[in-house]
């Protein structure tokens, strides 16, 4: 899979590095069994408050989700649920007030139950809208997390990041270094496919590491080997110098 790279000189593709040993990204297991019993639980408790906490689902939902219509939802069940106790308070002829009360209750019971179930069902894999859009940010951060873990790794221990193969998609190895490559001893070939590199640009970059015996700096790679310092930048997260 190739990402596009903004701001890349010849209108390529950058690929993203491949996960070590072809592992598909991490995602969360949103339809297990914990998924299903959360959203049991937050649906039965309209049921089991008879209607008075119908509001907590919403609430826990507008605190996640930030949202206006998230916070309109909630105030809109916190409503209800006031009224039902201040109309089973009124006195009133043949006890009005407790039938309009019960009737609030059952409604706000049976639409609240089904409407929490609905709002907290498990993330489907790879769902659509808003779902997949969210899902997609939340594991490409955690790739660029992971690629700081492991250069930040590399840097304070240098042979254990050998010994766990950081940024050499070329050997077979189990650490998630998040896509890192080390210019220093990758493949030419290795270089093309997981930095985009031309066939050409790659040639240079292992020409001239050949002549210097290593790189120590992205500046270093494009003044030596002659790449345009907007082309480094492009891949700038995804190299490292080992």
């Amino acid at each position: 899979m190739t990402t596009p790279i903004a701001g890349q000189s010849g209108g390529g593709t950058v690929p993203l590095a491949p996960m070590p040993g072809g592992r598909p990204p991490d995602r969360p297991h949103s339809g297990s069994i914990s998924g299903r019993l959360r959203q049991l639980a937050w649906a039965s408790v309209p049921l089991w408050s008879f209607s008075l906490l119908a509001f907590a689902p919403f609430l826990r939902l507008a605190f996640l989700r930030r949202r206006v219509r998230d916070w309109v939802v909630f105030a809109a069940y916190l409503a209800a649920a006031i009224s039902v106790v201040v109309l089973t308070s009124l006195p009133g002829p043949n006890d009005v007030g407790g039938t309009v009360a019960g009737f609030l209750v059952l409604l706000v019971m049976g639409v609240g139950a089904v409407h929490a179930f609905v709002a907290f069902r498990p993330m489907p894999e790879g769902g659509g809208g808003a779902s997949a859009s969210e899902l997609a940010l939340t594991m490409a951060r955690a790739r660029i997390h992971r690629r700081q873990q492991a250069r930040q790794l590399a840097q304070d221990n240098p042979v254990l990041a050998r010994e766990l193969a950081i940024g050499r998609p070329d050997v077979p190895h189990d650490y998630d270094d998040g896509g890192l490559v080390d210019v220093n001893h990758v493949p030419g070939d290795v270089l093309a496919s997981s930095l985009g590199l031309t066939p050409a640009e790659s040639a240079a970059v292992a020409a001239t590491r050949d002549q210097l015996g290593r790189f120590s700096s992205p500046e270093e790679l494009s003044a030596y080997a002659q790449l345009a310092p907007d082309r480094v930048e492009t891949v700038r997260d995804w190299m490292l110098f080992g």
